[in-house]
C-alpha cells in the first residue's frame, strides 16, 4: 500500500494539467474585411451578416463606398445619393452579397453535419445556386475564406 500511494500521487500530478479541448463549430453573425475575386476582377470590401441580412461595402476601386444589402428577397444597392432595389430572382447568383447569403443559409440548414475540424478551425461544405462551396473558419470563429468551386468567385477574409 505504501508503494502504491506515491505512484497514485505522481499520476495525479502528471495528468493534472491535461484536459481534452473540445471544439464546437458555430455559424454566427459577423463583420470582417475581405478581398473578393470574381473572374479577373478583384476588390476589397467589408462584409457583414446580421439577422439574416448580408451587407457588402466596397472599400477599393471606383466602386469604393458602394453598398449592397441582401436579405434573401431583394438587394438594395446604395452609392452616394443613389439607391436602387432589385428583387432576388433578377439578381445574378454571382453577386457576392447573394452568394454569401445563400452559402450561409445552406450551411445553417445542414449544420452541424457539414462541419469538420481542421488544424486551425473548421471547414464547412455546402451547395447553393452557384454550386459547391467551402467555408473555412478559424478557431476564434472569424472566417478565413469562402470558395465557390463551380463558379469563379472566391472571398478571402482578413
Amino acid at each position: 500500500m505504501k508503494k502504491i500511494l506515491p505512484i497514485v500521487v505522481l499520476m495525479m500530478f502528471l495528468f493534472a494539467g491535461c484536459s481534452v479541448e473540445s471544439y464546437t463549430p458555430e455559424i454566427k453573425d459577423f463583420s470582417q474585411n475581405a478581398s473578393v475575386e470574381a473572374g479577373g476582377f478583384s476588390y476589397t470590401c467589408e462584409i457583414s451578416m446580421a439577422e439574416n441580412v448580408v451587407t457588402i461595402t466596397a472599400t477599393s476601386t471606383n466602386a469604393s463606398g458602394m453598398c449592397i444589402v441582401y436579405n434573401g428577397k431583394s438587394a438594395n444597392f446604395k452609392y452616394s445619393d443613389m439607391e436602387y432595389e432589385i428583387v432576388s430572382d433578377k439578381i445574378d447568383d454571382t453577386n457576392p452579397a447573394k452568394a454569401v447569403y445563400e452559402a450561409f443559409e445552406a450551411l445553417k440548414s445542414g449544420f452541424p453535419d457539414n462541419a469538420s475540424k481542421t488544424a486551425d478551425g473548421f471547414r464547412y461544405d455546402g451547395k447553393s445556386a452557384l454550386g459547391s462551396f467551402t467555408l473555412l473558419q478559424r478557431d476564434d470563429y472569424t472566417y478565413k475564406s469562402l470558395q465557390f468551386k463551380d463558379a469563379n468567385l472566391s472571398i478571402e477574409f482578413e
